[in-house]
């Protein structure tokens, strides 16, 4: 179609099928056929963009439930040390228990020193020898020569020892300020250090290592009572006392050790699971209300989907176990308002009394009798569920209402271009007649004004003639 032709529509009809006419007709069905898709496509932009939301509220308050009816959550303890002469640490499980330690020796190293000398190396002895170190039931033998230092023997006993004796040079200061000294790698009696000379010489006479006073420090066991009952333990560690139960012994000493259930966590949950209740259940109250004196909706109401979640876990939150428990006995109830609210004191006076009933009501049980076993749900277990039917990824509620939304957005731009496109098309038939029936119509004005022109001129000369 001609630019030209466009351009000029109407000035044949003078004005009656321009483009103005054409453009109106248009607005007024686009308002009727495209405005409604477009209605109904921001609707669904809002609705998803909202389920979006509400899904996330609906995943924070599952990770609540998800915490109060997992074994771990009571399985944390806390462990307390009337003094500093020992540490103590339990692994998640370990039994609630009170016990005392009195510790009476700590496992200690075998330690030697040489004589002094000038400097590190100097030589020590006038011959050949070996030395002969034994521990823990081995005999390690070292060669050594008249000119042999002291540097050079102290890089020997580590290797020669396969580590289980260490070498150290020490300036202790003076004239003669370096000593070598050697060291059990590990703590305890069975790792006491014999020297003696096997090569015939008198190398470790020599550097003083058979003499009393040079064994400056004997290998120990650590000694202590454990509620009374006498134990020894080569190391200052100690993991195989109590199952679960490391005691690093740091000093002499009595110590009252308390190992208790950390219900602190237990505690943060219900708290984090009373606050995002009240989150989702706002929400849930905007989206599905409706204000008959403004008539105005919430974005889900009548979404049969959100209808029955806020039903379901409003259901739930009211439920009563067989033992005739429910959330109320445990410091949570709901107010006015219909939100929850925690009484801490219920709550911290239940966990401190009883905190196997708070276990066995929030997580449940499993019992065996004979052969059988039988595993009763807990309230936040039973929570749980409930939550994940909604928002699981393949077969959660919410998340099918996600794809429908998803399809619907598909479908309406479909039908949205589709209609576009028919408008585009039927107007674009219409302006091409406009220009067609223009054309004529300023034609017939044409022929018209010739017409009329010559009738003007014949009635003239007629009246000149009378």
């Amino acid at each position: 179609m001609a630019t030209s032709a466009i351009s000029s529509l109407g000035i044949g009809s003078n004005g009656v099928l321009s483009q103005s006419v054409i453009d109106q007709l248009k607005a007024a069905e686009t308002s009727s056929i495209i405005t409604p898709i477009d209605n109904k496509i921001t609707q669904n932009t809002t609705k998803t963009k909202d389920l979006t939301a509400l899904t996330t509220l609906v995943a924070t308050l599952k990770a609540d439930t998800s915490t109060l009816s997992s074994e771990l959550t009571y399985l944390n303890n806390t462990v307390t040390s009337s003094s500093s002469n020992v540490s103590v640490t339990a692994s998640s499980g370990v039994p609630a228990q009170d016990f005392s330690l009195n510790v009476t020796q700590l496992a200690k190293q075998d330690i030697y020193q040489s004589n002094s000398y000038a400097n590190t190396t100097s030589t020590f002895t006038g011959g050949p020898d070996t030395i002969n170190i034994n521990i823990g039931g081995n005999n390690y033998g070292i060669p050594v020569t008249s000119t042999t230092t002291l540097a050079d023997l102290q890089s020997q006993i580590y290797g020669a020892t396969n580590g289980k004796v260490t070498a150290s040079l020490l300036n202790v200061g003076g004239t003669t300020p370096y000593k070598l000294t050697l060291k059990s790698t590990d703590t305890g009696t069975s790792n006491a250090i014999t020297v003696t000379s096997t090569g015939g010489g008198t190398a470790v006479t020599d550097l003083g290592l058979n003499a009393v006073g040079n064994h400056i420090q004997t290998a120990a066991d650590a000694q202590f009572t454990y509620n009374n009952i006498n134990i020894t333990r080569p190391t200052n560690t100690v993991s195989d006392l109590i199952v679960g139960v490391n005691i690093n012994i740091n000093s002499t000493g009595a110590s009252n050790i308390s190992i208790k259930q950390d219900t602190s966590s237990i505690s943060n949950a219900v708290s984090s699971f009373v606050k995002d209740y009240n989150s989702l259940m706002d929400s849930l109250n905007s989206s599905t209300s409706y204000d008959s004196s403004t008539k105005t909706a919430g974005i889900f109401q009548g979404t049969s989907e959100v209808r029955d979640l806020k039903s379901a876990i409003n259901n739930q939150l009211l439920s009563i176990d067989s033992k005739g428990r429910s959330l109320s006995d445990y410091g949570v109830s709901l107010n006015s308002a219909g939100l929850l609210q925690l009484d801490q004191t219920t709550l911290d006076s239940k966990l401190s009394t009883n905190p196997a009933d708070v276990q066995d009501f929030f997580r449940g049980s499993t019992t065996t009798t004979g052969t059988t076993t039988t595993t009763t749900n807990g309230y936040f277990t039973n929570y749980n569920s409930l939550l994940s039917s909604y928002i699981d990824s393949s077969t959660g509620v919410l998340t099918q209402l996600n794809t429908q939304f998803t399809t619907q957005a598909t479908s309406l731009a479909d039908e949205k271009q589709k209609a576009t496109a028919s408008l585009d098309a039927k107007y674009a038939t219409l302006t091409s007649k406009f220009i067609s029936y223009d054309s004529m119509i300023s034609n017939f004005n044409s022929s018209f004004q010739s017409l009329s022109m010559q009738i003007q001129s014949l009635t003239s000369n007629n009246s000149t003639k009378g």
